[in-house]
């Protein structure tokens, strides 16, 4: 899966599990989502990519495009 793949599938969750319309929150995602949401888009990643996100994964997001970097390396990772 390509990174605009996955930003496509990203906006797409963040659209339908966050109510969120248009394009994906740029700049720090605590400055557009509260814990409950940021929580919400973890579980809903770990379900549409069948990835594991841990503690340490989260804490190093910022952007939503450092989400895209790491679904990437993840789903990278688990390619035979």
């Amino acid at each position: 899966m390509t990174e605009e793949q996955i930003r496509e599938r990203l906006a797409e969750l963040v659209r339908t599990e966050l109510r969120i319309e248009g394009a994906l929150p740029q700049g720090t995602l605590a400055d557009h989502l509260d814990s409950v949401q940021r929580l919400t888009l973890v579980v809903a990643i770990e379900d549409a990519f069948r990835i594991c996100l841990l503690p340490e994964d989260e804490a190093a997001i910022v952007t939503m495009e450092d989400v895209v970097s790491l679904i990437h390396t993840k789903l990278q990772a688990t390619k035979p």
